[in-house]
């Protein structure tokens, strides 16, 4: 999803604020892992943000932004004020570091490079940025996507420009390259998120962690909510081919996902109030009926109540 500029009327206020000064503005984050989920475009304002996490335990949301005024303009600072934490992805679409069909890591290096002293770091430093997707769809090249040893380069590679930032790939575990050493020692964590054609949620739930665990990769779970469902809701998904998940499914599932051993996050895709479904409806027309918002809001409390996992590799 790509970022779109939102204005605000109290960005000059935001902006003349140091981390300080928002201490007592800003709302408690549950001490567990982070619960959330990719976009919310129409919510990126404070008050939208407070309002997701009474809704459904919102606690972090991951937007796609290759532009960093806008991140520290809108993003960073809105998010700050409502206590809700962060991850982004820096690089920007596929287009802009494929070369001849293939991932391209250099070409990948020149678009974080407007990140390094733009600002972002003290949003790093007071804890509103907690990670860096480096990737999404790492298979989606038609002539390659990167390989282990070049994940492992980009984690290292954003930790010397953002010092302190966790790094994530939207990948699975089983489905992540496997490095010559067998494990990782840069890239922080994967993401293994469920649809129902996966198999059954609790033999799937395992198979993932146990691969993370081999790989050293710390884990983030998660749901599809808009193309994962078994399609007993009727509701058709992102795609024309799938269905979003009943409240029904996102209890059965993500209890299992929310109770695996290590989770240290817990990422959903999408929830967003401008990206249309295969017939033409928003997104948000499903996930904000009673009974999908009330399973969001069990499954958050859930994960909030688990035990908090470092994710960060310590130095």
């Amino acid at each position: 999803m790509r970022c779109r500029l939102v204005l605000a009327a109290t960005l000059g206020a935001l902006l003349a604020l140091s981390p300080e000064a928002y201490e007592d503005e800003t709302s408690e984050v549950e001490s567990g892992p982070l619960f959330g989920f990719w976009g919310l475009n129409g919510f990126w304002e404070t008050d939208a943000l407070n309002q997701l996490q009474t809704l459904t335990g919102l606690t972090l949301y991951q937007v796609a932004c290759a532009d960093p005024a806008i991140a520290l303009s809108t993003l960073l600072p809105q998010a700050r004020l409502a206590g809700v934490k962060m991850t982004l992805r820096m690089a920007g679409d596929h287009d802009r570091y494929t070369r001849e069909g293939a991932f391209d890591v250099r070409a990948w290096k020149v678009q974080l490079g407007p990140w390094a002293g733009s600002g972002v770091q003290e949003f790093v430093d007071d804890g509103t940025l907690v990670g860096h997707m480096l990737l999404d769809d790492i298979h989606n090249f038609p002539e390659g996507g990167p390989i282990a040893a070049e994940l492992e380069e980009m984690a290292r590679y954003t930790g010397s420009l953002m010092p302190g930032l966790m790094t994530y790939v939207r990948e699975r575990a089983t489905e992540m390259p496997e490095p010559e050493s067998g494990t990782y020692t840069q890239v922080d964590a994967c993401v293994n998120q469920y649809k129902a054609m996966d198999g059954p949620v609790q033999e799937w739930a395992d198979e993932q962690a146990e691969r993370s665990r081999e790989l050293d990769l710390g884990i983030i779970n998660g749901l599809n909510l808009c193309d994962g469902g078994d399609g007993s809701s009727e509701q058709p998904g992102w795609r024309k081919d799938r269905y979003a998940m009943t409240g029904d499914e996102i209890r059965e599932y993500g209890r299992v996902l929310a109770q695996v051993e290590g989770m240290g996050m817990f990422l959903n895709w999408e929830y967003d109030d401008e990206e249309r479904w295969s017939d033409g409806s928003l997104g948000t027309a499903w996930l904000t009926r009673r009974e999908q918002e009330e399973a969001l809001r069990d499954i958050g409390d859930l994960v909030g109540s688990r035990p908090h996992v470092q994710l960060l590799r310590s130095p």
